[in-house]
């Protein structure tokens, strides 16, 4: 019996899944899972120096530039472009949509692929602190405050460790300095 006409149309239709482009982004397992059940981080914002903070939905997520300045680090002098004050290009992933405190969203949460670490980026200063390798997505969601704080230094004894990134040996070095996330 011959297959009807809106059938066989039906069935060319090539189908692009999330998952495809998840793949390119190197989001952890358990990242994806809670995103794609379109789960939000549940805590109180008023523990939260950010307020309450919406994610961003998986469909949406990308690989983005975000600019970091290295003249504030302890090894800075180590800096292979020292002491040139210029600004690298952070590959990350950004985890954060909105909040409701006045500070800059983007950022607040990150999934940086090549280093396969969570981490923070602070908008004002242009700096990447990265959480211990063993920070999961899991231990995020279950203090999900005491994570979005750690930006903030010495603010919420809860936090945990975070430590400045060294981006010489993986990131795009600009000698413009640069205070806006690019795209890839």
């Amino acid at each position: 019996m011959p297959v009807p006409p809106y059938r066989a149309r039906r069935e060319r239709i090539t189908i692009r899944t999330p998952s495809v482009r998840m793949d390119s982004l190197q989001l952890p397992s358990d990242l994806i899972a809670f995103l794609s059940a379109g789960r939000q981080l549940q805590y109180d914002p008023a523990n939260c120096e950010a307020g309450a903070v919406t994610l961003v939905p998986l469909t949406e997520l990308k690989l983005e530039r975000f600019p970091m300045e290295t003249g504030s680090l302890e090894v800075f002098e180590q800096d292979p472009y020292f002491p040139q004050q210029g600004s690298y290009l952070v590959s990350g992933v950004n985890l954060t949509a909105t909040c409701t405190n006045g500070h800059e969203a983007i950022g607040l949460l990150l999934w940086l692929p090549l280093e396969r670490r969570y981490a923070t980026w602070d908008s004002s200063h242009c700096t990447i602190q990265v959480f211990g390798p063993e920070v999961t997505w899991e231990q995020i969601t279950a203090a999900p405050a005491a994570h979005i704080n750690a930006q903030w230094s010495d603010m919420d004894p809860e936090s945990p460790p975070v430590q400045d990134l060294i981006p010489w040996p993986a990131h795009f070095y600009s000698e413009k300095q640069i205070h806006q996330v690019l795209p890839v």
